[in-house]
């Protein structure tokens, strides 16, 4: 928190987020999840493993997933949950604003894959509509500082948030698939402008986990061997 709070303060600066409807977003995510945060954390942290593989939406991950061991601890950022699914694969934990195809994220936690269920002031909307739909292991998470209930363990965009909270699970090494810094992907009604320099940020939050010890490199790059 220490290292993440003063840069979402410059965050909101330069994309003009509000932090008042941050809280209030969050309030309302805390409210509808009560008390079933807190077990999922600590069940989750028991058994981390040491190495992640942390999966981004980017065009070239059905290719990156089609040469995985078969082994990995599959961490999904949000539509990056229906390209794993397709490939036949099961992510262990999705990180999510609820801007995918979030069927396939009911789903996948219904089977025991747990959920980060962000909240942010522009998704109001999507937590009334799925917040209360999690039917298996959920963490609510919110950028601002945490109303009881909910965690901030930091991150911007949801790949990098998932690099930070896999960190804080006790993850020492994690690898990427699915991330292009510098050519992000067309949304419907998104300015690609306006990810781009997401992705700025989110590339300085994931330096900034290398800086204090962990491990942070594309799959492509990871050593052959144990």
């Amino acid at each position: 928190m220490e290292t993440w709070l003063p840069m979402y303060g410059r965050i909101c600066e330069e994309f003009g987020f509000s932090e008042a409807k941050d809280l209030e977003c969050a309030r309302l995510l805390a409210g509808i999840l009560g008390g079933r945060c807190s077990d999922c954390i600590e069940h989750l942290r028991r058994g981390f493993p040491d190495s992640v593989l942390v999966c981004g939406s980017a065009p070239s991950l059905p290719d990156e997933l089609s040469q995985l061991s078969g082994n990995e601890y599959i961490v999904a950022a949000d539509g990056a949950t229906t390209s794993i699914a397709d490939a036949g694969l099961e992510a262990a934990v999705i990180v999510t604003d609820l801007d995918g195809i979030v069927e396939d994220q009911l789903a996948m936690n219904a089977g025991g894959t747990a959920v980060f269920v962000h909240a942010h002031g522009d998704n109001q909307r999507a937590i009334h509509r799925y917040a209360d739909k999690f039917s298996g292991p959920v963490v609510g998470t919110c950028q601002c500082p945490p109303p009881p209930g909910l965690s901030n363990f930091g991150g911007f965009t949801d790949g990098d948030r998932a690099a930070c909270i896999c960190a804080e699970l006790g993850a020492r090494r994690i690898f990427l698939a699915g991330f292009d810094f510098d050519a992000p992907a067309d949304k419907a009604g998104r300015s690609r402008e306006v990810k781009r320099r997401k992705l700025v940020w989110a590339r300085a939050v994931l330096d900034e986990l290398s800086r204090e010890g962990v491990q942070v490199m594309r799959v492509a790059d990871r050593p052959a061997g144990p």
